[in-house]
């Protein structure tokens, strides 16, 4: 087939929330189809990426979105009551270059990845349509409006509210949309019950993120670990709320207890976490998997965020265990079991995190072979791929078959 792939952040490098699942969903199905990607990039410099997606890609389209420009788009969403995260994504050179594509290609489908280009789709309305939503954006917002004081939280009702509309809106637009998550699933679907709805989960490099011969001395330190892009709000939170309540109940029982907080661009909240004798905050790291390989346990407290996080899968491919919020760990389809714990209150997670903690060796062996053969089983990015090729083959296979019935009636007509 010859694919039309939108995406609101360039999908390379692979590492970040959406990146890494739109690289690997281009990845997988450019190994039986032509893909041909547009691109929004939020830095000028990495239009030089460009160059590595076209070894998957036929032809590679890359826009940058300026500072500016999105800053008169916040003006004009405000004046047409249109939601802030669509209206950023609203530019010309981008829709020029699927007009473009439109007129030199015969696409058999278009690929929108995330809602906020999914209003290109209006340009091509004749071709099967599927969106990847990833998660229902507009339920995050509305978290956010419950956790932040006004103006903020009027900003974030505001933008749930008029989200959510337009969600409902390209989810009837489309042939068939994807979510990440049974939760994803379940609160489009009270929107929006009489249209398909599939999940295809995130999946992990089970290669790249591989168990390490760990030293019995590594497999002793007691570390905890969070990775993360550190000036997203929710893992902000994340960490905060697991220092402020949680640390000091673990540190009571493992004094020797430290804390990692390993990502980029932390903000200066973060930093203030960081003390010589519990917390470390590295900041960027060149590769995560040298902090998880030295940790005994990876944690998890989300209160905000949805969807899979792919953190969470990265740590169980390397036979670490997992203490999460339920959203959490039930957004990948996993239960309590040995190397997964839910806890929602300080006082379970603190408990469950010093059970790894002071496990034995043997204990610790079988967590890392559990965790492990979870991500093998259900968390293959093969698998995803394979789960969005055959929902292709069903999209265009439906509307093909509509195709050849609508010219049939003409013809007795």
């Amino acid at each position: 087939m010859n694919l039309l792939y939108l995406a609101h952040r360039l999908p390379y490098p692979p590492n970040k929330g959406e990146k890494i699942r739109s690289f690997h969903q281009i990845r997988h199905l450019a190994r039986r189809h032509t893909i041909h990607l547009c691109s929004f990039v939020d830095d000028r410099d990495d239009k030089r990426y460009g160059t590595d997606l076209r070894e998957s890609c036929a032809s590679v389209a890359l826009v940058y979105r300026s500072p500016v420009r999105s800053l008169l788009s916040v003006g004009e969403a405000l004046v047409r009551d249109a939601p802030f995260s669509v209206a950023l994504y609203k530019n010309r050179e981008f829709a020029d270059n699927v007009r473009q594509l439109a007129r030199k290609e015969q696409f058999d489908c278009l690929i929108a990845s995330s809602s906020s280009v999914a209003q290109y789709a209006s340009l091509l309305p004749k071709i099967p349509k599927i969106i990847d939503f990833i998660d229902i954006d507009s339920e995050k917002w509305r978290l956010y409006a419950l956790f932040r004081k006004p103006p903020l939280s009027l900003v974030y009702g505001r933008e749930e509210r008029l989200l959510s509309k337009y969600e409902v809106a390209m989810a009837r637009f489309f042939d068939h949309s994807v979510v990440v998550s049974q939760d994803e699933r379940r609160a489009l679907e009270s929107r929006v019950s009489d249209r398909p709805v599939s999940v295809i989960s995130n999946g992990v490099d089970i290669e790249y993120f591989a168990p390490g011969a760990a030293t019995k001395n590594q497999a002793r330190l007691p570390i905890i670990v969070f990775t993360g892009v550190m000036d997203y709000y929710p893992n902000v939170d994340a960490v905060e709320y697991f220092c402020k309540d949680i640390l000091s109940l673990v540190c009571a029982a493992v004094p020797a207890t430290q804390f990692h907080i390993v990502g980029r661009n932390p903000m200066r909240r973060v930093k203030r976490l960081s003390n010589r004798n519990q917390v470390v905050v590295t900041g960027t790291v060149p590769d995560v998997r040298p902090y998880l390989r030295k940790a005994a346990v990876a944690v998890a407290p989300f209160r905000l965020a949805r969807g899979v996080q792919n953190k969470v899968l990265e740590a169980l491919a390397m036979g670490l265990p997992v203490v999460g919020s339920r959203a959490t760990i039930e957004a990948i389809g996993a239960a309590d079991r040995d190397a997964i714990r839910i806890a929602d209150d300080p006082a379970s997670f603190a408990r469950h995190v010093i059970a790894y903690l002071q496990a034995d060796s043997e204990s610790c062996r079988n967590v890392a072979r559990q965790a492990r053969s979870y991500v093998e089983s259900d968390h293959r990015w093969e698998d995803q791929g394979a789960r969005l090729e055959n929902l292709l083959d069903q999209v265009v296979g439906t509307n093909s078959r509509t195709h050849i019935l609508e010219v049939k009636r003409v013809a007795l007509a």
